[in-house]
């Protein structure tokens, strides 16, 4: 048993309530006073019972009618006063409990958000963000109540601890045989609450795995409804939603099962009292009957705080894994926001070196890249060329600390930017990513969404500059127009073309672009390069080309393939050397022409 009750109290959930808790310390106290008051006030009737039968109904006590009157009157005043105070103090431990609970779950949840927010991209790359959503709401949730259940289980310990108390000072010896049978109640308490916390944490497992499925098949609608499998993916779901009910179901037995037992062991209880506290009255004449009633209603009382802490304690042992996924993200370690000795962050990008840069991922023992040398001068555009897994978007991932080298360094201005203080370093970087990420919300928002505090003025500035603000004022409600999830109410060209406008407005120094205009029509792709040429004046660029005629003009080509740099060089350079670079030029192109720089 004890080592339950460790085990019980080294939870990381119940760890952390207690200690978001403490952050209420006035709440904690009025709540303790006010759960302790109720409970006292609720084994009243267990200690008031034995002058009533003694003292009033007990045709042995000779006292005069007037003093039989008075006490009943007491007695009954006493009953009324202790009901009327209970109800009071648990109306404020029940709201008190309730602020309590719901402060700690909001606390904890904008921390664990937070959190988040400054977790490596390698965290959501090994994690279902379906997953992650279900920790954040549906599991974070279970640890408010956390702090429900356990204010619950208090009132209802010392209610138990109250009774006892009366129950031994009536007589010892009856007390004992009454809690004869406590240890085999506290045994399948014991027995179970490790079946369930195991059948807890597996079903909270399957409800994050089938969340995760929702959230992957509605983002693919499209591709379901385009190869008509929406029939295909309804049964896969029937299945998974089938273990989770079979997961729900066997807890559920488990649980089911404690209450019944315990039902039958404590009449086994009452019937013992009964037979020998019938005995020490008849018999032995060392009880009244006054004693005997007052013992038999505190083991009448005592019946219902049992069953609730028996069955909250099920409940607790049910939700603390589900508590316990939530805290574990606390565990993973944050971003660095530097390594080493803190440097002074640059005004102004004039030089950007990667020296022997090699870098692997977490997962994989291969090297993604190899060896990687280039030197770079402010303004430069930097096209970055080779096949699928050369190792392009690992590289430009590196360049804003997505992830840190596996060793060399990437140096701005001479300084490793490990060095740098993240959140300072990375206002230097814009990202316009092939597939654009919009927010629901409007038009203006996402624009602004590239530099805090900026103003109307600078939005509809940057609009312009983007080549989109043709298209906004011919929408209804302009820069208020809202675009809905993602932006789906958007054309791929218009999408590109806001998020180039946002990334103008943060006005960076480096530039990372990931061909932006792969997936247009041709208009489209006019404009949006239009407006990537605007971007990538004055500001130091990288660009990941998949259509080779969109860097022609790029100040290096780099070609790259298995994470080693084969070629650089310009355009007519390149295509002069039998290499890499003219094999990819010629299979897009069929053969070489002569172009105009």
């Amino acid at each position: 048993m004890k080592r339950n009750i460790i085990e019980f109290f080294q939870s990381k959930s119940l760890k952390k309530f207690f200690k978001y808790s403490l952050k209420y310390k006035f709440s904690m106290v009025m709540l303790l006073v006010f759960t302790t008051i109720t409970s006292l006030m609720s084994a009243v009737p267990a200690w008031l019972s034995k002058y009533l039968i003694d003292d009033v109904l007990s045709e042995n006590n000779r006292t005069s009618a007037e003093y039989k009157i008075k006490m009943m009157g007491m007695v009954i005043g006493a009953i009324v006063i202790s009901t009327v105070v209970k109800v009071l103090t648990n109306y404020f431990s029940e709201t008190k409990s309730v602020y309590l609970s719901e402060n700690v779950k909001r606390d904890i949840k904008i921390d664990v958000f937070s959190h988040l927010q400054k977790l490596p991209l390698s965290f959501y790359k090994k994690n279902k963000l379906g997953d992650i959503m279900t920790r954040l709401s549906t599991d974070s949730a279970t640890v408010g109540k956390i702090g429900f259940i356990i204010f619950e289980l208090l009132k209802e310990a010392i209610i138990v601890v109250a009774l006892l108390g009366k129950m031994f000072q009536v007589d010892i010896v009856l007390a004992f045989v009454s809690i004869t049978v406590l240890p085999a109640i506290l045994g399948i308490v014991k027995k179970y609450t490790k079946k369930i916390r195991k059948s807890g944490r597996e079903r909270q497992n399957v409800i994050g795995d089938v969340n995760s499925f929702v959230q992957e098949m509605l983002l693919g609608i499209g591709v379901i409804k385009g190869f008509n499998k929406g029939e295909k993916i309804i049964d896969i779901y029937k299945r998974k939603t089938e273990e989770e009910l079979d997961r729900v179901y066997r807890t559920s037995k488990i649980i089911a099962k404690i209450s019944p037992i315990n039902e039958v062991l404590a009449t086994l209880m009452i019937a013992l009292v009964a037979g020998y506290g019938g005995y020490q009255i008849l018999i032995a004449k060392t009880i009244t009957s006054g004693d005997l009633v007052s013992f038999i209603t505190a083991i009448g009382l005592m019946q219902q705080p049992l069953k609730v802490l028996i069955k909250r304690n099920a409940e607790l042992q049910e939700i603390l894994p589900s508590a316990d996924r939530v805290i574990e993200i606390f565990d993973v370690s944050i971003e660095l926001d530097h390594v080493g000795e803190l440097k002074e962050c640059v005004e102004r990008v004039e030089t950007i070196s990667f020296k022997s840069v090699k870098f692997k991922y977490d997962d994989s023992d291969e090297m993604v890249l190899k060896d990687f040398n280039l030197d770079v001068k402010s303004g430069e555009v930097i096209a970055l060329v080779g096949k699928s897994g050369s190792g392009k978007t690992t590289l430009v991932n590196l360049l804003p600390r997505y992830y840190d080298v596996t060793s060399g360094a990437i140096l701005v201005n001479n300084i490793d930017i490990r060095q740098m203080s993240l959140k300072k370093y990375r206002n230097h970087i814009g990202v316009v990513p092939q597939e654009t990420f919009l927010f629901s919300g409007t038009i203006g928002e996402n624009i602004a969404f590239g530099r805090e505090g900026a103003t109307e003025e600078e939005v509809i500035k940057a609009s312009k500059m983007a080549n989109a603000y043709e298209f906004i004022m011919e929408l209804k409600d302009g820069f208020n127009t809202e675009i809905g999830e993602r932006g789906v109410l958007l054309s791929g060209g218009q999408k590109q073309r806001i998020a180039i406008a946002r990334a103008l407005l943060q006005n960076p120094s480096i530039m990372i672009l990931d061909e932006a205009t792969s997936a247009l029509d041709t208009e489209s792709e006019r404009l949006v390069q239009e407006a990537l040429d605007t971007l990538m004046k004055g500001r130091t660029t990288f660009v990941i080309a998949h259509r080779l005629s969109t860097i022609i003009n790029a100040d290096k080509i780099v070609v790259m393939d298995k994470g080693v740099i084969k070629e650089v060089g310009i355009h007519e350079e390149l295509l002069k050397r039998d290499g890499i670079y003219k094999k990819l030029y010629e299979i897009q192109f069929g053969k070489i022409e002569k172009i105009v720089r």
